[in-house]
């Protein structure tokens, strides 16, 4: 910044040097002493040229007043020479340096050049400075999480360093990278980009260490449940991005920094059980007990969903799973009929009030269970008919058939899709099936499966930092170019142009 009352002067030093070779970028002139330090102390500039006589405020004062207020970058004075003597006395208020007016060129490069330096010295002493706190803050937290000293010994470092954990919720979370089964050396580059991309938000955590090649992460203000919640979803990007993401074991929620070491024990205690959910995952108390109930005894809702996708094996499995749950937990032989009932009969309300009938002869197969006697038989007569519901939609009638295949679309649109799938499927003509699809639908199979693809693309460009190729092959179009084209003609813009437009959105909003 320039401070000098005469324009013709700043004029004239701003185009003496080139400022930008020599590092610096002209920001604001002062037009006299008032209005100098007021841009000044808002502008905050590593370098201000002043001059010593101004109207309203004259140099030495407005050093002063700038220096009481923080100001902590450089000065140089410009004076004449009949001030000489009264400029020398600012250097006791830090001034840097002196130039005589007019102002020769080579002096103020060489002046320029040494603020520079000393700048350039600060910056890299700031960074020294930084990089060793950041390093004791790190092994800190580390004694914190392991209780390594006392209580006492701990709060005097944390007062030392500044760190604090406020108040509220506190909880541990450990990072380890998925990526296992790729080679060594691109292993390790893609975990370093992963880290560097998750540390990022930096409001997911209050303060960060690696222990045992691992990344532990504390959270602050949020229960494990939230917590976990978006971690997984941050998660979920990055796994987007790479192809695989972290697993991340959250242990439980404390009330003070003393207690973290409990949460870091169950969260290292629940890294254990990996295996559970994989790579790409968070692992919690929540989790696990959700994953069991779902695993191990699937609930109605999951047995319609597949029944409706056509999914005979799913059924098949599905049904396995509860027939293991029901021997490990001991379950009576009248509860494992209820629960098998209420789950039929939920699913053949449902595909009723969808479809209008589920074909066969579910009732007859129904009446059947109470006659049986063993558990392996019970979980056959299950599997029957599920499958015989599953097999018997839609043959009641055309429309039940579009209906399912829409579905089927909604849930699928990822995957290779074709017409004559569905009719062999189906057991129709394809053409015919076609004709059918365009009269129930009101449009063609194909215009139909871009439309619902399109759809999707747009969510992911909005909720999603993926690239375009990536969306473009999660919504069933492996040509990139093709997927442009379908994207333009049912949007009227690019993916890229929609993109900007969410963006930009966000921003205004």
């Amino acid at each position: 910044m320039i401070i000098d009352d005469e324009e013709i002067v700043r004029w004239g030093i701003r185009d003496l040097i080139d400022w930008e070779a020599s590092g610096f970028e002209l920001c604001e002139d002062g037009k006299d002493g008032r209005d100098g330090l007021k841009k000044l102390l808002e502008a905050a500039p590593d370098l201000a040229l002043v001059d010593i006589k101004m109207p309203g405020i004259q140099g030495i004062e407005l050093i002063r007043l700038a220096r009481e207020a923080g100001f902590r970058g450089h000065f140089v004075i410009l004076t004449g020479y009949s001030e000489f003597e009264f400029a020398k006395a600012a250097i006791s208020l830090g001034v840097e340096e002196y130039l005589l007016k007019p102002v020769d060129e080579e002096e103020l490069a060489r002046c320029v050049e040494k603020v520079r330096r000393s700048l350039d010295e600060q910056a890299r002493e700031r960074r020294r400075q930084d990089a060793h706190e950041e390093t004791a803050r790190e092994e800190l937290l580390r004694g914190i999480l392991l209780r390594r000293e006392s209580r006492e010994s701990l709060e005097e470092q944390m007062a030392r360093l500044g760190m604090s954990f406020g108040e509220g919720s506190l909880c541990a979370a450990i990072l380890t990278d998925g990526g296992a089964n790729e080679e060594e050396q691109e292993k390790a580059e893609k975990a370093s980009r992963k880290w560097e991309d998750f540390g990022k938000d930096s409001s997911l955590y209050r303060y960060r260490a690696t222990m045992e090649e691992r990344l532990v992460l504390v959270g602050q203000g949020m229960d494990h449940k939230t917590w976990a919640r978006r971690l997984s979803q941050r998660n979920e990007r990055l796994k987007a991005r790479y192809g695989t993401g972290f697993v991340i074991a959250v242990g439980n929620t404390v009330g003070n920094w003393y207690e973290l070491s409990y949460s870091y024990k169950l969260a290292k205690s629940l890294l254990e059980q990996e295996f559970l959910l994989g790579q790409g995952s968070v692992l919690s108390i929540g989790a696990i007990e959700e994953l069991q109930r779902k695993a191990e005894n699937p609930p109605a809702e999951y047995f319609l969903m597949l029944a409706e996708m056509g999914d005979l094996d799913g059924i098949r499995e599905g049904v396995e799973k509860f027939r293991t749950y029901c021997i490990r937990n001991l379950v009576k032989e009248a509860d494992v009929k209820m629960q098998v009932l209420y789950n039929l009969m939920t699913v053949k309300a449902g595909i009723e009030k969808k479809y209008g009938s589920c074909g066969g002869d579910v009732a007859g197969l129904l009446e059947q269970l109470g006659g049986v006697g063993q558990l392996d038989q019970v979980m056959e007569l299950y599997r029957e008919i599920l499958q015989d519901i599953c097999v018997n939609i839609g043959r009641d009638g055309s429309d039940t058939v579009i209906k399912r295949m829409y579905y089927y679309m909604e849930k699928n649109y990822g995957q290779e899709m074709k017409l004559e799938s569905f009719a062999r499927m189906f057991n129709y003509n394809a053409n015919y099936l076609g004709k059918l699809f365009r009269r129930e639908i009101g449009d063609s199979f194909n215009n139909i499966l871009d439309s619902i693809r399109i759809t999707n693309a747009k969510r992911l460009l909005e909720e999603t930092d993926m690239k375009v190729y990536q969306i473009s092959e999660q919504v069933g179009y492996k040509n990139v170019d093709y997927f442009y084209l379908k994207f333009n003609k049912y949007v009227g813009i690019s993916p890229r142009e929609y993109q900007k437009e969410v963006s930009e959105g966000q921003k205004g909003g």
